[in-house]
């Protein structure tokens, strides 16, 4: 008897609605960027819903079959779709399945599965579900947004292998033309074979903007809005919607007059693009001379693509963290290697500063135990943890080391707030170098080593740690968080983290001018570097370098080129004699208009 059941919920949701009041609009986060008009295609997920019952010992056997061949009717699936995502995407988004195929084949997680079947006598659609409950549930208890865009992954996975068991893989297709889909959230596999010639944009009332599907939507270039409440429930299939995810507003039903609106909104941001594009091959150069580097920060070599598209002038921030997330097991020698190796040489000779391991705080890793503290941004993290952990700090140091060999790689310690921390850091790095000389491994001994500045001793004391480092690297969202003792993943206090905070620029000009006078570089690589209000403020103090997230890099780059750095420093002295954030803000914004450059 076949006890294992599927209930399959309506897809598209239709609105039943007699009336609908007109322009009604729906705020939430623009994730990828653009404007479309289209119509609503309603897609709410196929519910699943698998019976769990008792076997006996006679029927382990044939449930362990089962499970088996249902790994790999999934594997033939995914396999699939990843070969169709190739063909349209390219071989960094591709990288997604595989981790779904890793996923779905690896000995431990499988192995669990069996293990439920045998000593627990269940059948096999309960076992895969009780894995990967206890799988989410250890991710959902780490505080990382990362982690928790990977859940959907793991779920994903389960997903393909319960359908699979069932007979039942099934995957969003045949939209109509001009689609917008609206749904809750969307996995890899579901946007892998849409027809992306009929998809105009992704409309998620759930979402984040680290999460797969937002990559792959970047990378096809979509624009998606994620984080929109009550849109579910109220807007039906057919409808026609504006999807402006430049400011993050969705407007249902829009009436002539609004629709002729945004068709001109929409034609002035699309010859604004083709525009900023231009500048891809231009310098970030003032109308005076004044040059900034522009680099990109990035958590993935799944970036890169869009890092080669801007030609950006490097990659000012390589959050080597995520690196680590992405296994149950702390990634070795060889593994990290291989991907900065890889970033390297994409790179062709432009610079690459790669951050050593920064977790703790809000980033926890599947591999390594950390304690639960009270307050754990100032506890147990980023070079803490390295200089305790130095099994783990050499293994990284090494594959660092031996990547240099192939381009212009840098090394960067996060969180330093002491001087004998930096020591100790740069006391353990030629410690590895001198096991690299005797173990005959080639790697690059002329690397530059700077360290972020985030922490207020760091920066207090920058003009005695500017003579022991190559370049400073800003990060802004710690500084910002540590001068001002606001926790940055704290929505309630969200107002009160702000780069525009008189103490927190004063801090950067003291960190800047410290940098100058003992001669080396000094970037800014937190979420401040992107921000175009504070561009001429950076200008103005002679930062050397801004990091930013890919998407940022070319309207920053138009900006520079429409400012004058002698100009900026007089900028420089009026935002210092402001007393509060919301002047600093408002004065830069006035600086703005008066120049009237477009953003």
């Amino acid at each position: 008897m076949i006890r294992d059941k599927v209930k399959l919920a309506n897809k598209t949701g239709l609105n039943t609605r007699s009336a609908k009041e007109m322009n009604e609009v729906y705020q939430g986060v623009p994730v990828s960027k653009g404007i479309v008009i289209g119509k609503v295609y309603k897609y709410l997920k196929e519910e699943l819903i698998i019976e769990d019952y008792p076997i006996s010992e006679e029927e382990v056997l044939t449930e362990l079959e089962k499970l088996e061949e249902a790994r790999q009717r999934a594997n033939r699936f995914l396999k699939e779709i990843k070969e169709k995502a190739a063909s349209e995407l390219g071989s960094e988004e591709t990288k997604i399945f595989d981790a779904h195929i890793s996923m779905l084949n690896d000995p431990v997680v499988y192995g669990e599965m069996k293990d439920l079947i045998k000593k627990e006598k269940i059948n096999a659609g309960a076992a895969v579900k009780k894995a990967i409950q206890r799988i989410t549930d250890k991710f959902s208890r780490m505080d990382n947004e990362y982690f928790k865009e990977r859940i959907k992954d793991i779920q994903d996975v389960g997903n393909h292998l319960l359908r699979a068991l069932t007979g039942e893989i099934t995957s969003l297709q045949n939209l109509p033309e001009d689609s917008i889909i609206l749904a809750e959230d969307l996995t890899p596999s579901e946007i892998a074979l849409i027809d992306k010639d009929r998809l105009k944009g992704l409309i998620l009332s759930k979402g984040g903007k680290t999460s797969h599907t937002v990559i792959m939507a970047r990378g096809l270039m979509l624009p998606v809005i994620v984080n929109v409440e009550g849109i579910l429930d109220k807007v039906g299939h057919g409808e026609r919607v504006i999807l402006d995810a430049l400011s993050g507003e969705i407007v249902v039903e829009p009436d002539r007059e609004l629709l002729d609106k945004y068709r001109e909104k929409i034609n002035k941001y699309y010859r604004r693009q083709q525009k900023l594009f231009r500048l891809k091959d231009k310098s970030a150069t003032t109308i005076d001379g004044f040059t900034i580097g522009l680099s990109a920060n990035i958590g993935t070599d799944e970036e890169l693509r869009g890092v080669l598209e801007v030609n950006s002038e490097g990659i000012g921030l390589f959050r080597s963290e995520f690196l680590y997330m992405n296994t149950e097991e702390l990634p070795d020698e060889e593994k990290q290697f291989k991907v900065y190796r890889e970033v390297v040489e994409e790179m062709a000779g432009k610079p690459v500063i790669i951050r050593t391991l920064d977790t703790g705080g809000d980033k926890g890793l599947p591999g390594l135990e950390l304690p639960d503290e009270l307050n754990p941004f100032l506890g147990w993290r980023a070079i803490r943890i390295s200089l305790e952990r130095r099994d783990i700090f050499k293994t990284q140091l090494k594959a660092l080391l031996r990547a240099r060999y192939y381009g212009n790689l840098k090394i960067m310690f996060p969180l330093i707030s002491s001087l004998e921390e930096l020591r100790e850091a740069k006391r353990i790095l030629k410690e590895v170098k001198g096991e690299l000389d005797r173990a005959g491994i080639p790697y690059d001994p002329d690397i530059e080593v700077g360290m972020m500045v985030e922490v207020p001793a760091a920066a207090i004391l920058a003009d005695i740690f500017a003579r022991e480092v190559d370049f400073f690297s800003i990060g802004t969202n710690d500084l910002i968080q540590y001068i001002v003792a606001v926790d940055r993943t704290n929505d309630k206090i969200a107002n009160l983290n702000t780069p525009y905070h008189p103490a927190v620029l004063r801090v950067i000009k003291e960190v800047v001018e410290a940098a100058y006078r003992a001669g080396i570089w000094v970037g800014i690589c937190g979420e401040a570097g992107g921000d175009s209000l504070l561009t001429p403020f950076f200008i103005g103090l002679g930062v050397n370098e801004l990091s930013m997230s890919v998407g940022a890099i070319l309207e920053i780059k138009d900006v520079v080129r429409q400012l004058k750095r002698e100009e900026c420093k007089g900028i420089v002295e009026d935002v210092l004699k402001l007393s509060t954030a919301e002047e600093v803000k408002e004065y830069l914004t006035e600086v703005r208009k008066k120049k009237s450059y477009e953003i």
